[in-house]
């Protein structure tokens, strides 16, 4: 097997990504707050338009907590703990792809080898959870082998 990718390392990646949906999402509620609020058209012309953006601030309001949210549980997950199974803090290197079981992100890239990041309540993470490295397990289509687990 490569050399490990530090846990500490893939954390500190998928928090920079969090991080930076954060300030999107911050920058655009921003403007959504601002655009919605903005009483230089006559209540005739901005009513419906204004209901629908309130709306649409609330969604907005909801996914930053959410985000937030789980930056604040991917900030509590131990880098120094040792995986034997999958779970919570586990990095799953296998066949297909590399796992990191945290938070759900895009693909990152750490050290040159790039890794996904689930959440325990993906679909995938079912299918997976509790086994071991040498273990293998299905998902769609995909058979996925266990080569490493951390």
């Amino acid at each position: 097997m490569e050399k490990r990718i530090a846990k500490q390392d893939i954390i500190k990646a998928c928090a920079l990504k969090q991080e930076v949906l954060i300030t999107n999402f911050s920058e655009r509620e921003a403007e959504l707050k601002a655009d919605a609020y903005n009483r230089s058209e006559s209540a005739s012309q901005s009513e419906d338009r204004t209901i629908g953006k309130v709306e649409l601030l609330k969604a907005m309001g909801d996914e930053l907590v959410f985000v937030q949210n789980e930056l604040a549980y991917l900030l509590t997950l131990d880098a120094d703990k040792l995986c034997h199974t999958v779970e919570p803090g586990a990095v799953v290197m296998t066949d297909k792809l590399n796992f990191f079981i945290g938070i759900s992100s895009e693909k990152i890239e750490v050290g040159g080898t790039p890794f996904f990041g689930i959440s325990a309540k993906a679909p995938i993470y079912a299918n997976m959870v509790g086994l071991a490295k040498g273990d293998s397990f299905q998902f769609g289509e995909a058979r996925y082998n266990i080569l490493d687990l951390y």
